[in-house]
């Protein structure tokens, strides 16, 4: 009698798996694995029936894993369909609002009234804010003084009123009373004019500024 995990050789010494070109078995291979055993087994010397009612109840074991694992594809397939479709909506309807999200360019008009917005971890401390140009030199840098944790928005008038306006990015360091430094985000607020939608989600626009949906982290009301 053959054993029951016996897996037939296929013409040139492959496995049956290996002969159909896949490396797990599947119902189908399955079956015929009980099939070419039933074929190839000691005539001799068959199979018992309990033997051939425990491999039958095997084969029905492994068909329902297979089909509960396809239904549990198809289900995450429906949920990702349907985060898409939600997050396509949210994305059209913040067309016209401002929102904030993480980034750091700043827009200079050169009229004054820039304002940064840093979410800095922990107590905050002293702050120092510098500025880039689009060639990513810097052009201006500020200490800004004690600058407390959480969310905070920083006036950058002293540095860009001597600036030509046009776009630049920003950073703020911060240290604590050990003098580390301490994590800050850096947010950046735009008005959203488009969208386009990708493989990887939606993308809004702000001018010639690309930020994704996930960065957004507040639509702020007009």
């Amino acid at each position: 009698m053959i054993d029951p995990i016996y897996s037939p050789v296929a013409p040139g010494g492959a496995g049956l798996s290996e002969a159909m070109g896949s490396p797990t078995l599947g119902k189908e291979e399955f079956l015929q694995l009980l099939v070419a055993q039933l074929k190839n087994q000691d005539p001799l010397e068959p199979s018992n029936p309990e033997e051939m009612a425990a491999q039958l109840a095997q084969f029905s074991s492994v068909e329902q894993l297979i089909n509960i694992n396809d239904q549990l594809a198809t289900q995450a397939a429906s949920n990702d369909a349907m985060a898409q479709a939600l997050n396509n909506s949210s994305a059209v309807s913040v067309i016209g609002k401002d929102v904030l999200a993480a980034g750091n360019v700043v827009d200079v008009t050169g009229n004054g009234g820039e304002i940064v917005t840093v979410a800095v971890d922990g107590v905050g401390g002293p702050a120092t804010l510098a500025i880039y140009d689009a060639a990513g030199f810097e052009v201006g840098s500020l200490a800004l003084g004690p600058v407390g944790g959480g969310r905070q928005e920083i006036q950058i008038d002293a540095l860009s009123a001597g600036l030509p306006a046009g776009r630049y990015t920003y950073d703020v360091s911060v240290t604590n009373a050990s003098g580390e430094p301490v994590t800050v985000q850096t947010l950046m607020r735009a008005r959203v004019d488009g969208v386009r939608y990708g493989a990887q989600g939606p993308v809004l626009f702000s001018g010639a500024t690309e930020i994704s949906l996930a960065d957004v982290v507040e639509i702020i009301s007009q």
